[in-house]
């Protein structure tokens, strides 16, 4: 097993047109299930590759258990990668690819003939394509391929996992399972496991600690509950959540704040005097999460504002309600038992301890709160 260490790394692209990874630091402990969260182009491909020795950093260290592994052989590193892209080898069959990490010159002793193969085989069954062993990569689908590309990463026992999207392409349900079963084998097997995903709450269902990277930069780092409860800015308050956090413009008045679009928010001490303490303008941004937000009567006495109804999705148990007003659009996330009809007026209101505040300048989180 191993921790793995990423320092100061830069990558540069198109001569330096392009910045990849912007000055990106973390680590990942020996044995833990380690997350780099973050939209499509925020630079966690290029994350796995450069630890994974695929391709060179410009600049920064990466360290394996205190050893710098930045300038050796990706075969000298003893990790094991998953691209979301497959890279199968297309002349081979599925069992061929599964067995191949296995068949290298330098594993080939520790990895018998009978051993590979009850390993491959699985492997396989664990990724429910046990009945494809004799297929082509062209004979299968796309989230066949994609359990195949992942299983070529497990069935080796190595220092450390680089598992690049692996389950992206794999649908619902399937993905759904899948998590389970990659957080089983990485607890089972202790192997420090670095993952990469766009999709939010595959990261928080599944990280020891995360990092969310965003543009090649790294935005926060911590444990899933943390960065959920205490988002360091409106970015990540905003990508983490489902649906995501509602941010609202406010200006500070006295023991409270004038929400645009709704009405008055009354403050705490505490939170009133850390704003006035930490904000240089009286203009505020109020972080509120859908399912912190209740629905009343129109009538209600202490109402933040009256809605309407845009739109509502029925989830099962939950729904996600779209709601207007005059001024903006928000959403509340509630109990499905009874669903608003769309046009229904409603009433809202929510707690200032359920809120959450940053610069609008900076876009950082009020400190204090």
């Amino acid at each position: 097993m191993a921790k793995i260490e990423v320092k100061n790394i830069q990558k540069e692209y198109k001569g330096g047109q392009v910045n990849a990874l912007k000055d990106v630091s973390f680590e990942c402990a020996d044995g833990k299930f380690f997350c780099l969260l973050g939209p499509a182009g925020a630079g966690k491909t290029t994350t796995i590759k450069l630890i994974g020795g695929v391709e060179a950093v410009d600049k920064g260290e990466i360290f394996f258990d205190g050893k710098a592994v930045t300038d050796i052989l990706p075969m000298e590193r003893d990790i094991a990668i998953a691209f979301e892209t497959y890279a199968l080898y297309p002349q081979r069959t599925v069992r061929e690819n599964l067995l191949f990490p296995l068949q290298a010159p330098f594993r080939k002793e520790n990895w018998p003939v009978e051993k590979a193969e009850k390993r491959a085989v699985e492997i396989a069954e664990l990724l429910g394509i046990g009945e494809l062993l004799d297929r082509l990569p062209q004979q299968l689908s796309g989230g066949q391929r994609q359990r195949v590309a992942l299983g070529r990463a497990l069935v080796r026992n190595p220092k450390a996992y680089l598992l690049d999207e692996p389950i992206a392409h794999l649908d619902a349900k399937l993905r759904h399972r899948m998590r389970g079963e990659l957080k089983r084998i990485q607890i089972e097997l202790g192997i420090t496991t670095l993952y990469t995903t766009p999709d939010q709450l595959e990261a928080l269902s599944l990280a020891d600690e995360m990092a969310v990277i965003n543009q090649g930069i790294i935005e926060q780092i911590g444990t899933p509950e943390s960065i959920y409860k205490f988002p360091k800015n409106v970015f990540i308050a905003g990508f983490i959540g489902d649906p995501p956090m509602n941010i609202l413009k406010a200006n500070i008045i006295e023991n409270g704040l004038k929400l645009e679009g709704m009405g008055i928010l009354s403050l705490p001490e505490k939170q009133n005097n850390a704003l006035s303490t930490n904000l240089s303008e009286s203009s505020v941004l109020v972080g509120i999460r859908p399912k912190d937000i209740n629905l009343v009567s129109p009538d209600h006495k202490d109402l933040q504002a009256k809605a309407q109804v845009r739109n509502t999705q029925v989830l099962g148990e939950t729904m996600v309600i779209t709601m207007i007003t005059d001024l903006i659009e928000f959403h509340v996330k509630m109990s499905s038992e009874v669903v608003p009809s769309h046009g229904e007026q409603v009433g809202i209101t929510f707690d200032a301890v359920d809120c959450h505040f940053f610069d609008p300048k900076t876009q950082i989180r009020v400190e204090g709160l």
